[in-house]
């Protein structure tokens, strides 16, 4: 098949753009490079390094290459981990080390030779991969698990926790509606553990499939959220792309229960005086566990919630209801609505309104990752 030089050209040019970027944008998973030395600042190559989950037991391995540089992907996000790296009877070994999703952190080492050396405490490597280096596929902001433990979110949403990021803004409280870049909210992009969790139909403000966040944050172990992301991988946002992770168990069983209540008396007035009929009560409850099933391999985590709302009924009505806010309809009005609906083989329902809505919803969420060694 014959093709222009032109047309060869460009395909060319795609296929080596394709081969070069990287493909880390929508990743559920850390990374961890870096180069070792040996004395005299010569590269250390063919040096062992081991890179350890410390809650889970779970184990990587990597080698340095000619110029003594390693690299290791697919790896759990947060830690800590202790990375030690071995040649010759040389030693190295480095703890405490954080790991951020989608990020490649850099963690060196060096073989100074003699015996082997005490631990090297690391401070400050969670954050190297955030400055500029040749992984990085535009801005953004992580937010662990500790930060999202530390700061309070009264609707326990994502959208509270991007916010965190200076290029997102709130452009509506009352329906979580947050513009990045300043961005439509429709333009942005939510994905959980890889798997789009954004409105497909656009008919949500917040992003989301459902008025209320369909996971509970308590599931959370990470979030990632770019902004003018330029990867190829990334393929359904304009606007903001919000990339989360949930937690996984470890070798020590461990769980939490949790609770969460109010009422109208918690929240502030009506701006004329009166007292706020937004819904009468609302209670979250809800408890996480997790552990090991085979101790290094073979893990489980498991939640559960259940979210309550009582609100009033509605406060419109027809023509001489008595409701609040009166609609311009008589009650003939409907019932001729309700007649010519009934010859379509419709049911419109009647005018009974109940004094009270109750809305209920529950989530259940388990995760059994498989974690060989390496």
């Amino acid at each position: 098949m014959y093709m222009p030089k032109k047309a060869k050209l460009a395909l060319a040019l795609s296929l080596a753009l394709a081969a070069t970027a990287p493909a880390f944008a929508q990743q559920t998973s850390a990374a961890v490079g870096g180069r070792v030395v040996e004395a005299g600042g010569a590269p250390a190559a063919g040096a062992d390094v081991t890179i350890l989950h410390t809650p889970s037991g779970t184990v990587s391995r990597a080698t340095t290459d000619a110029n003594g540089r390693y690299s290791a992907r697919g790896l759990r996000v947060g830690g800590p981990y202790t990375i030690t790296i071995e040649k010759d009877g040389q030693a190295d070994v480095q703890e405490d080390v954080y790991l951020l999703l989608g990020e490649v952190v850099s963690v060196d080492g060096e073989l100074a030779g003699g015996d082997v050396l005490d631990t090297v405490e690391v401070t400050g490597v969670a954050g190297a991969g955030a400055i500029f280096t040749p992984d990085k596929i535009g801005a953004g902001t992580n937010v662990t698990r500790q930060q999202i433990e530390a700061y309070p979110s009264i609707n326990r949403n994502l959208q509270d926790y991007v916010r965190l990021d200076p290029r997102v803004a709130q452009t509506d409280k009352a329906r979580n509606e947050i513009s990045v870049g300043g961005q439509n909210a429709r333009y942005n992009a939510i994905r959980v553990d890889g798997i789009g969790t954004g409105d497909t139909f656009g008919l949500e403000s917040n992003s989301l499939p459902t008025p209320k966040q369909p996971f509970s944050i308590d599931v959370i172990e990470e979030i990632a959220v770019d902004v003018a992301n330029y990867d190829v991988t990334i393929a359904g946002a304009t606007g903001g792309v919000i990339n989360a992770v949930t937690k996984s168990g470890t070798n020590d069983f461990s769980g939490t229960v949790y609770g969460i209540y109010r009422d109208n008396s918690m929240v502030r007035d009506n701006e004329d005086g009166t007292d706020f009929a937004g819904f009468n009560e609302e209670w979250t409850g809800g408890l996480t566990f997790g552990g090991p099933i085979i101790k290094d391999t073979l893990f489980f985590f498991l939640n559960y919630e259940k979210y309550e709302l009582s609100a009033p009924g509605p406060s419109f009505g027809p023509v001489g209801s008595g409701a609040s806010n009166i609609v311009n309809i008589t009650p003939e009005q409907i019932a001729e609505i309700q007649q010519i609906a009934s010859g379509l083989c419709l049911d419109p329902g009647s005018l009974e309104v109940p004094g009270s809505t109750r809305r209920v919803e529950e989530l259940l969420l388990g995760d059994l990752p498989i974690r060989n060694r390496k």
